[in-house]
């Protein structure tokens, strides 16, 4: 029987990948002032990314730290102005105010009314987690909690439901990310649910292939929503049947 509900907050609840691409769209826009091709800015740009995500992780200080890499690449003798203009581009991803994803707050709606604890569970900075929360999520006073961790590992789970007093049967973690939400639950006993989004993360998503048990894909929250209330554990995976063999002798039977 499913007693909680843990769900990521960014690109599951609020739209927060808008912000990322935005500013991406603005450090373009102003290399090519500096006659950098957007094409050669993008690529310079992943490759540093990606280096200081190892170092900074998930924390406010690696975008700015990122867009000023990228200028000095290009522009060595950049100013103080122009740097200040680029990080501007990067810190106003944490400081704006996120919308809500469509669904989200029917979907929350039908899960409380059911009787189920939900709780936020989030990656990011915690200021800004927090931020974005008192900000973006009119419903926090519905939360039973909420846990804010550098990265979501199949500890970082273990921890929380540790901390709860659930078992993992108990429970559903439902996100965005393979990575950090359906992988690491999955292994940590729960069922997971994957609301599949093109986001800022797939720049650093590594995590390949879906758990073969105890996780299913939907379209939306309001979609997985609907399926817990009704049947109580997510669906079966959806998995796309492979192509019809050419030889038709060699079609087995399925096994009953």
């Amino acid at each position: 029987m499913i007693k909680a509900i843990f769900l990521d907050m960014d690109d599951t609840l609020i739209v927060n990948s808008v912000f990322y691409a935005r500013a991406e769209v603005l450090l373009y826009g102003y290399l090519r002032h500096c006659g950098i091709l957007e094409k050669e800015a993008q690529k310079v740009f992943t490759e540093i990314d990606k280096e200081l995500y190892k170092i900074h992780g998930v924390s406010k200080k690696r975008m700015p730290a990122s867009f000023e890499a990228v200028l000095r690449h290009f522009v060595p003798d950049a100013d103080d102005e122009m740097v200040s203009c680029v990080r501007g581009f990067a810190e106003e991803i944490f400081t704006a105010k996120a919308a809500m994803k469509p669904g989200t707050i029917e979907a929350i709606a039908l899960l409380k009314q059911h009787g189920y604890d939900l709780y936020i569970v989030t990656a990011g900075d915690r200021d800004v987690q927090e931020g974005r929360i008192a900000s973006s999520v009119p419903f926090s006073k519905d939360l039973s909690g909420v846990f804010i961790a550098d990265q979501k590992t199949r500890e970082t789970y273990a921890e929380i439901l540790r901390q709860l007093g659930l078992n993992p049967a108990e429970t559903v973690m439902i996100g965005d990310s393979l990575k950090s939400d359906v992988i690491p639950s999955a292994a940590a006993g729960m069922f997971a649910v994957w609301i599949e989004a093109q986001n800022y993360a797939a720049h650093h998503e590594t995590a390949t292939g879906f758990p073969a048990q105890g996780a299913a894909k939907f379209s939306s929250l309001l979609e997985a929503a609907r399926h817990i209330v009704k049947h109580g554990t997510p669906a079966a995976p959806i998995v796309l049947p492979p192509p019809a063999p050419k030889n038709k002798k060699n079609i087995q039977p399925p096994k009953p």
